[in-house]
């Protein structure tokens, strides 16, 4: 497979910064707050997955689910270390919301490049 470094590195950058900043005190909390927890995981997730399709050189449907794959690793690592740190609190819920949002914006970005799908549904209508 593959890949396309910049996007790659935009991912990568991402999810250190996200994670770096959902690891200081009090920071992951008070942008919950403001936000709403579930609004954030969808922005962040949804934004990453589109960074890992990018990424990928590979027909759109296997672009699709790997990036539904690495987000969801992604995910799972992001839980695992709020797990290790006493101040957060690793939730499935969290990471099952995180793969729903990457598989809403994976098949959004399947539908957009794949113009079979999208003549389609207009011819039937």
């Amino acid at each position: 497979m593959k890949l396309r470094a910049r996007w790659l590195a935009l991912l990568a950058v991402f999810f250190v910064l996200m994670v770096g900043v959902g690891s200081l005190p009090g920071e992951a909390n008070a942008l919950s707050d403001r936000l709403g927890d579930k609004l954030l995981h969808l922005l962040a997730y949804g934004l990453m997955t589109a960074l890992c399709f990018r990424a990928l050189i590979a027909k759109p449907i296997a672009r699709a689910l790997l990036s539904v794959l690495v987000i969801a690793l992604l995910g799972s690592i992001d839980e695992c270390l709020q797990s290790l740190l006493p101040y957060r609190n690793a939730s499935m819920a969290d990471w099952c919301f995180d793969i729903g949002a990457a598989s809403v914006v994976a098949v959004l970005l399947l539908w957009l490049e794949t113009p079979s799908l999208s003549t389609e549904s207009h011819a039937k209508n």
